[in-house]
């Protein structure tokens, strides 16, 4: 099996563990890989919409310290990458993981306050 392929059927397994549903037809998503980034910083939480099982879910993620991605950026629009390697995204969301690969146990220690409708 070619790369690409292998890549697309794994992409879509994650895509149904995660949002509990079948994909629908797949899309390209064009990217032009920088060959330097400027790093930003590291992010400590991420908070994102999406739908699970057919329903709009909300998600907020704290990253554990050890796991938190840099927050890189390109020159061009658009280009906006979390890189790091202690976190994978599983069927429950993102994850922080040791350098093993054992899931972490973090106690989140910010608060997110909702204002208002989304």
């Amino acid at each position: 099996m070619g790369r690409l392929k292998h890549e697309k059927r794994a992409a879509g397994e994650l895509y149904q563990e995660f949002r509990e549903a079948r994909p629908g037809r797949t899309r390209r998503v064009p990217i032009e890989w920088p060959k330097a980034l400027m790093v930003m910083g590291t992010v400590r939480l991420i908070a994102y919409d999406t739908t699970h099982g057919g329903k709009f879910t909300p998600y907020e993620h704290e990253f554990a310290p050890g796991s938190r991605p840099l927050l890189c950026a390109g020159k061009k629009r658009g280009q906006l990458f979390l890189i790091g390697s202690n976190f994978k995204v599983t069927a429950h969301g993102i994850v922080d993981i040791h350098g093993d690969g054992r899931p972490k146990r973090y106690t989140p220690r910010l608060k997110v306050v909702r204002r208002g409708p989304a």
